[in-house]
C-alpha cells in the first residue's frame, strides 16, 4: 500500500501530465522542426542555410535548436504522432517530478510541495506543457534548479549544471538561465559558506560549456538578436508583456499577488537571496508572456523554502484508500494518453495536433506544380513545410530569420492593403493559404472584388486561393 507521501508525489506529476494530455500540441513550432531534423539525419550535415522559403532562401541560418530538431524527428520517426504525444507527456512529467523534488529539497512537506507544483502548472498551463525545443529547456532548467536548491545537502550536485548546459546550448536558447541560477547561488553563499568556491567554479565551467556547439560564441549572438528583433518584440504576442485578458497573464498576476501576500505575512525574516530569485524571474515574466513559464517553475521552489516543514514526524501508515486513489490517478493518466486519436476530421491533420490544416495544404499542393511559391499565413506555414515540402513559403515561425522588410510585405498582403497584388507578383506567388485571424483583411478583399484569384478549398481553418 502506498503512503500518503507517495500519493502526494503522484498527484504532483500525474495530474499535470493528464491535463497536458487532454489538450492538443500546437504544430506551429513543432512541424518545421521535425522536417529540419529529418533533413539533417538524411544528409548527415548541419542545416545552417534556409531551404524552406523563397524570401530568404539560401541565407545563413544560425540553427541553434538543431539538437532538438534531430530529437523531435527521431521521436516522430519512431512513434508517429502518437509517439510525439507520449514524448510530450514524458518530458513534461520529468519536469514536474524535478519541480516536486526541488520543493521537497527546499524543505516543504510532500503535500505542500504537490500543491505548489499544481499551482505552478496552472500558471504556466499554456506554455510549459507544449512540445517544442523550449520543452527541453524547461526540463533542463528544472534539473538545474534542483541541483542548485539542494546544493547544501549534496554539494557535489552543483556540478550537474555545467553538464546540463552542454545539451541545453544545442537544444534551446534559454541556456543562459543556468548561469543566472548559479550566479544568484554564489551571491548567497560567498559570505558564509566555505563551499562557495564550488558554485563559482561550476559557473565558470557552465560558461565554458555554452561554447560546446557548432557556432561557438556566436550562439550568444543568436540569443541577443532574437530577444531584440523588432518583429519579435513588437508583433509576436508571446514575446510581449502579459495581460489580464489572457489566461497566462491573469494566472501570472494572481500568482504575483499571492506570493506578495505570503511574503508580507511571513513571521520570520526573509533573506535577500529568495527575494532576488523571485525578483529576477518576476521581471522576466512581466516583460514577456513566454517568461511566465520560468516564473511558474521558480516561484513554487522559493515559496517551498518559506513554507518549510516544521519537522514533525509524518504518519508513515499505508492505507488502502491511498492505493485506490493511486489507481484512480493512473487510470486518469491512461485515459488521457494520446493513443489512437487518428485524424481530425475538421482539419485532416493528426488529431493530437492543432494548427495542422492538412485539408488546406493538400489542396494547395495539388493545385500548383512542385516548387511553386505559396503565400501561407504564418500560423499554418510550419505544417506546410512538413506536409508539403515541395511548396516554398514566404515566412514561418523562425521570426528572427527574416528581415523587417519581408515582414512588412507579409503584413501588407495579409491586411489586404494597397499594393498587396504587387508584392504577390514580385514574389511570383501562385497559391494562397490564408488563416482567418491572420489574413482577415486580404480575405475581405478577395471575397468582395474580382481580383484574379479564386477559392478552391475552405474549412474552419481557412481558405485556399489560386490564380485564375
Amino acid at each position: 500500500m502506498p503512503s500518503i507521501d507517495a500519493l502526494w508525489a503522484l498527484v504532483a506529476v500525474v495530474l499535470p501530465v493528464a491535463g497536458a494530455f487532454s489538450g492538443r500540441i500546437m504544430a506551429i513550432d513543432l512541424a518545421y522542426q521535425i522536417r529540419a531534423g529529418g533533413i539533417m539525419v538524411d544528409t548527415h550535415q548541419l542545416l545552417d542555410v534556409d531551404t524552406f522559403t523563397y524570401t530568404v532562401r539560401g541565407s545563413p541560418w544560425l540553427n541553434q535548436q538543431w539538437g532538438a530538431q534531430v530529437l523531435l524527428n527521431a521521436i516522430h520517426e519512431a512513434g508517429g504522432w502518437t509517439g510525439v504525444g507520449l514524448a510530450r507527456g514524458l518530458i513534461f512529467g520529468l519536469t514536474m517530478f524535478l519541480l516536486y523534488r526541488s520543493c521537497r529539497g527546499a524543505g516543504a512537506s510532500p503535500r505542500t510541495s504537490a500543491l505548489l507544483c499544481l499551482a505552478g502548472f496552472i500558471v504556466g498551463i499554456e506554455i510549459v506543457p507544449s512540445l517544442r525545443p523550449q520543452a527541453f529547456g524547461f526540463l533542463l532548467f528544472a534539473a538545474a534548479l534542483w541541483a542548485v536548491t539542494t546544493r547544501a545537502r549534496s554539494p557535489g550536485r552543483i556540478w550537474l549544471v555545467p553538464l546540463l548546459v552542454v545539451p541545453w546550448v544545442n537544444l534551446h536558447g534559454s541556456f543562459p538561465l543556468a548561469l543566472v541560477l548559479l550566479g544568484l547561488a554564489w551571491l548567497e553563499d560567498h559570505r558564509h559558506d566555505a563551499g562557495a568556491w564550488r558554485v563559482l567554479a561550476a559557473g565558470g565551467a557552465a560558461s565554458l560549456a555554452t561554447l560546446v556547439n557548432p557556432w561557438g560564441v556566436q550562439v550568444w549572438r543568436y540569443v541577443i538578436d532574437l530577444s531584440s528583433h523588432p518583429v519579435v518584440t513588437h508583433r509576436i504576442a508571446e514575446w510581449g508583456p502579459p495581460s489580464f485578458q489572457t489566461i497566462t497573464g491573469f494566472a501570472f498576476f494572481v500568482s504575483l499577488l499571492a506570493v506578495g501576500v505570503l511574503l508580507a505575512r511571513s513571521a520570520g525574516p526573509i533573506g535577500w537571496a529568495p527575494l532576488a530569485l523571485l525578483g529576477v524571474f518576476a521581471v522576466l515574466g512581466m516583460l514577456q508572456i513566454r517568461g511566465v513559464a520560468w516564473w511558474a517553475i521558480v516561484a513554487p521552489v522559493v515559496v517551498a523554502g518559506l513554507l518549510r516543514d516544521d519537522g514533525r514526524p509524518r504518519d508513515p501508515s499505508r492505507s488502502p484508500v491511498n492505493a485506490v486513489l493511486a489507481v484512480v490517478l493512473i487510470l486518469l493518466l491512461a485515459i488521457t494518453m494520446p493513443m489512437g486519436r487518428g485524424t481530425d476530421p475538421a482539419s485532416g491533420g493528426p488529431a493530437v495536433l492543432s494548427y495542422a490544416p492538412e485539408h488546406l495544404i493538400a489542396a494547395a499542393r495539388d493545385a500548383v506544380p512542385s516548387g511553386s511559391h505559396a503565400f501561407v499565413s504564418q500560423l499554418h506555414a510550419s505544417w506546410s513545410e512538413l506536409s508539403a515540402p515541395e511548396l516554398l513559403v514566404a515566412v514561418d515561425p523562425r521570426i528572427e530569420l527574416f528581415p523587417e522588410a519581408v515582414w512588412e510585405d507579409y503584413y501588407l498582403v495579409s491586411a489586404g492593403r494597397q499594393g498587396w497584388e504587387r508584392v504577390l507578383d514580385r514574389w511570383a506567388v501562385r497559391v494562397l493559404v490564408l488563416e482567418p485571424t491572420q489574413a482577415e483583411g486580404l480575405l475581405a478583399v478577395l471575397e468582395e472584388n474580382n481580383t484574379g484569384w479564386h477559392g478552391i478549398a475552405a474549412d474552419v481553418n481557412g481558405v485556399v486561393y489560386v490564380r485564375d
